[in-house]
């Protein structure tokens, strides 16, 4: 039966691809089809649908959402039905009491951490969210651990599977990258010499503000924290505006403009994307990438950081 099954579930990815991979880790991860290991369909389908360093990319995000979605149905189960649920229910789920047992022992001992590396282990990947959900783990935390771990789960098959298959390495397409990135800033450097002269200033300037300002953020580390959070999630949202607005309005002028003083975006078109596509992706990437840390900002406690560091100086003075 399970044999059945696991080809029941490639033959739906071979079909229908994204949609199928998607579904699917869905239903996995919020315990449905957990006992369909990730360790076989994941590879399977990224041997069918990634062949370049775009599919790969594409094929990682779909995978990762539906991991993400499957889990916090599986922490909003767990959390508000937990022990009825499990009562009633665990033997159509296929989880015995030892497993939860193993789970929570899991989750008491490691903290809300382990629901980040448990995504990458087997079992333990989508049993975690039963203690997480028992705990009440704070959901904004556990949905960014849960799409972090399954990141680097699905990346890291994706990425045996692509290697392995003959296609151009990843790595390699990065490191080549890296390098041009590295000369294009260099001849960026002495075309735009008093661009880059200005934000040296930019740069000098913030630094003396912080240095000024260091007797009130000693004190409120707190509100400083809050400041620069707005900071940069407003810069985050305005750039990220601008970059799309011009991919909208006018593409290929808006590229020509921005490119002229800024080479980033360019790294999207050696990648087989348009200059609007360019355009549009850069602009989200500040965009959500300002509200993104901005939301990890929030939920990151100065104490803890504080401590952290204490006791990595303290084990560095042993």
């Amino acid at each position: 039966m399970f044999d059945s099954l696991v080809h029941t579930v490639l033959g739906f990815v071979n079909q229908y691809g994204y949609v199928a991979v998607f579904v699917y880790m869905v239903l996995e991860t919020s315990f449905i089809l957990h006992f369909v290991p990730s360790e076989i369909v994941v590879p399977f389908a990224a041997s069918q649908l990634v062949h370049d360093p775009v599919s790969f990319v594409l094929f990682d995000v779909d995978a990762t959402a539906g991991a993400t979605v499957g889990s916090y149905v599986a922490y909003m189960l767990f959390g508000r039905y937990g022990e009825r649920v499990l009562e009633r229910y665990g033997y159509l789920i296929h989880v015995s009491e030892r497993d939860i047992e193993r789970s929570q022992a899991v989750f008491l001992r490691y903290g809300e951490s382990s629901v980040f590396w448990a995504r990458m282990f087997p079992l333990l990947r989508a049993l975690i969210s039963i203690p997480a959900g028992l705990a009440e783990m704070e959901m904004r935390r556990f949905v960014l651990y849960s799409a972090g771990g399954a990141a680097l789960f699905n990346t890291g098959l994706t990425y045996l599977v692509y290697t392995g298959s003959g296609t151009t390495s990843p790595l390699g397409v990065v490191l080549n990258l890296i390098r041009a990135e590295i000369a294009g800033d260099i001849v960026y450097v002495q075309l735009h010499a008093r661009f880059v002269i200005i934000l040296l200033g930019l740069t000098g300037l913030l630094a003396a503000v912080v240095w000024m300002a260091r007797d009130w953020i000693r004190v409120n580390p707190n509100a400083a924290k809050l400041v620069v959070l707005h900071v940069i999630r407003l810069v985050g949202l305005l750039i990220g505006g601008i970059f799309i607005i011009g991919a909208l309005l006018s593409p290929q002028h808006s590229f020509t403009v921005i490119t002229s003083v800024w080479n980033d975006p360019r790294v999207w078109v050696r990648l087989g994307f348009s200059d609007q596509l360019a355009l549009l992706l850069t602009g989200l990437l500040f965009g959500f990438g300002g509200l993104g840390i901005y939301e990890l900002g929030q939920l990151l406690r100065l104490s803890h950081v504080r401590s952290l560091f204490e006791r990595l100086s303290s084990r560095f003075r042993e």
